[in-house]
């Protein structure tokens, strides 16, 4: 069994946003895809761990987005898990363009293990061989903390649908990341794409609940035009689910 898997998809209609570009979600989307199916070659899957009561759950993202890929691009996934402690596992991400090579994504993300009927986290050592490590990561070796949102600019509530729900009964990762987009202005980054993402995961949303996507401007990171602090929250606690940062460019 090989500890890189590869996976080639082509950029439909479907997958696209405004201006003809793909959105990050059908990325995300190819990579949770990769993922899963080179896990499933090691027996470690979502549909593998669940007849033991398991599941994965992602901790932390990060993604760079380096080309905008268009209509009926070819794209080349190729992905490795990177790195394990005791309760985590770091997997990575290598996109690149398949007629020409060209990098077109990376990314690094983090994954917990869960009883799912108590939802308490188990060693990955109890779980995953500890051959299945490949010790490269393409993001740096560890997550930044995100910045809090202390004064919210703008913000949207929104209603967790159906359709948000994973194998796990809970919000998609994806989704998360959506709801975060959604409350930034199209008049603050007119012209300018998501080209960074960072994403904290700190708890779940579940059918029927409402959340509460704020946002303000931070600092703008090296390279980007624009940068926001994303907080999503519980609309009826206040408890928070994730904090996210974007970074806009051309």
């Amino acid at each position: 069994m090989e500890l890189t898997g590869h996976r080639e998809f082509r950029v439909a209609s479907y997958h696209l946003g405004q201006r003809g570009a793909v959105r990050p979600s059908a990325i995300m989307g190819f990579l949770e895809e990769a993922a899963g199916e080179h896990a499933s070659s090691w027996k470690l899957s979502v549909f593998d761990l669940r007849p033991r009561g398991l599941t994965w759950v992602l901790a932390r993202y990060h993604l760079k987005l380096l080309k905008a890929p268009r209509h009926g691009d070819l794209l080349e996934v190729t992905t490795w898990p990177s790195g394990r402690s005791s309760m985590f596992a770091t997997r990575d991400f290598e996109v690149v363009a398949a007629s020409d090579g060209s990098p077109v994504a990376l990314a690094s993300t983090s994954w917990a293990i869960l009883e799912v009927a108590s939802k308490r986290p188990v060693s990955v050592a109890d779980v995953v061989p500890e051959q299945f490590v490949l010790p490269r990561r393409v993001l740096g070796q560890g997550f930044c903390t995100l910045p809090r949102v202390e004064s919210a600019s703008r913000q949207v509530e929104l209603p967790v649908m159906r359709r948000d729900l994973d194998l796990n009964d809970h919000v998609n990762h994806v989704v998360y990341v959506q709801w975060g987009l959604e409350a930034v202005d199209p008049a603050l980054v007119p012209g300018l794409r998501p080209v960074e993402l960072e994403v904290s995961y700190r708890a779940e949303a579940l059918w029927g609940d409402r959340v509460l996507s704020c946002v303000e401007s931070a600092a703008a990171l090296e390279g980007a035009a624009a940068t926001f602090a994303h907080r999503i929250a519980n609309a009826a606690t206040g408890s928070e689910l994730a904090r996210l940062r974007t970074s806009w460019g051309r």
